[in-house]
C-alpha cells in the first residue's frame, strides 16, 4: 500500500511541474530581443527634426591672384547678367589686364579729375563701343568698358594692409551704372563701420540732359572681411579698401531688381 501511495505522489509532482512549465504569465516582461509584437508595449513614432538653415554668408570672389594692385571684376556678355565676380591682380596699375583684355587706366594727354569717357572711339589703337575710366582724383582705379561682345566692369588698387578695427568712416565718390555697353555716371556715398564690420553704399544718378536712360538709386549692404567686403542682397556688391588706413574704397555691384551693374570708387572724408 505504501508503494502505491509513493508512486501516486511522484506522478502528481511531475504533472504539476509540466503544467507550470507550459503556462504563460501575462505580467511577465517582454523579451527585448524578441522580434515579435507585444500589445502591452507602447509604439514609439519617429519625429523628423527640421534641419537648421545655414547662415547666409555673402559670396565673394575666391580665385587666387597676385600683384601689387588687386581688385574685383565682372566680365559680362552683352545681353546677359553678371555671374560670379572674379579677383584681378596686376603690377602695372596704368595698364592692367582685365579678364584677358589689357586696357589703359590713365589716358596720355588727359589729366582729368573726373571721368574719361569715350563712345564709339579708339584708345591706344583699340576700338571700344563704350569706355569710361575714373580720373586722377583717386589713387585706385575703377571703370566700365565694352570690347567686342563683352562688358568689363572693375575696381583695382593697392589693398589696405593696416585696416581700422574700430570706429566708422564716410566716403564720397563716383560710380558708373549701366548695362549692355551703355552706362551713366553717379555720385557714390559709402559708410563703413569697422567695429561692426559693415558697409552701406548708395549710388545716385548724376543729372544730365544727355542721359540715355534713368535709374533709381542703387543701395547695398555688405560685410567686411579683412580688407574686402561683399554683400548678397538684391544688390550684390564686392569691393576692397585701398591705401593707408582705408583711405579709399572701391568695388563692383549688380542690381538684380533694375538689371544694372557697374563700379564705384570713393575717398575717405577727413575726420
Amino acid at each position: 500500500m505504501k508503494k502505491h501511495t509513493l508512486g501516486l505522489s511522484i506522478a502528481t509532482i511531475l504533472l504539476l511541474a509540466a503544467c507550470g512549465g507550459g503556462g504563460s504569465d501575462d505580467n511577465s516582461p517582454a523579451d527585448p530581443n524578441n522580434g515579435g509584437s507585444n500589445n502591452n508595449t507602447p509604439s514609439v513614432s519617429k519625429t523628423n527634426t527640421p534641419s537648421t538653415p545655414k547662415p547666409n554668408t555673402p559670396s565673394a570672389p575666391n580665385n587666387p591672384v597676385s600683384g601689387k594692385y588687386q581688385g574685383t571684376a565682372y566680365i559680362v556678355p552683352v545681353g546677359s547678367q553678371p555671374g560670379q565676380a572674379v579677383n584681378i591682380g596686376t603690377d602695372t596699375l596704368d595698364t592692367p589686364n582685365i579678364g584677358g583684355t589689357q586696357i589703359l587706366t590713365r589716358i596720355p594727354g588727359f589729366n582729368v579729375g573726373g571721368f574719361f569717357i569715350n563712345r564709339d572711339g579708339k584708345i591706344n589703337g583699340k576700338s571700344y563701343k563704350f569706355f569710361i575710366i575714373s580720373g586722377n582724383r583717386y589713387a585706385s582705379r575703377f571703370g566700365y568698358f565694352n570690347e567686342g561682345n563683352n562688358d568689363y566692369i572693375f575696381s583695382l588698387g593697392e589693398r589696405t594692409t593696416n585696416m581700422p578695427t574700430s570706429g566708422s568712416a564716410s566716403y564720397s565718390g563716383e560710380g558708373i551704372v549701366g548695362r549692355a555697353a551703355n552706362a551713366e555716371t553717379a555720385t557714390a556715398k559709402i559708410t563703413a563701420d569697422f567695429g561692426q564690420k559693415t558697409v552701406k553704399g548708395e549710388l545716385t544718378q548724376t543729372p544730365s540732359d544727355r542721359s540715355t536712360f534713368t535709374f533709381n538709386p542703387v543701395s547695398f549692404n555688405a560685410t567686411i572681411n579683412g580688407n574686402s567686403f561683399s554683400g548678397d542682397g538684391a544688390v550684390k556688391a564686392n569691393g576692397n579698401f585701398y591705401g593707408n588706413n582705408a583711405a579709399e574704397v572701391g568695388g563692383i555691384f549688380h542690381d538684380t531688381t533694375q538689371n544694372l551693374y557697374g563700379s564705384f570708387g570713393a575717398k575717405r572724408a577727413s575726420n
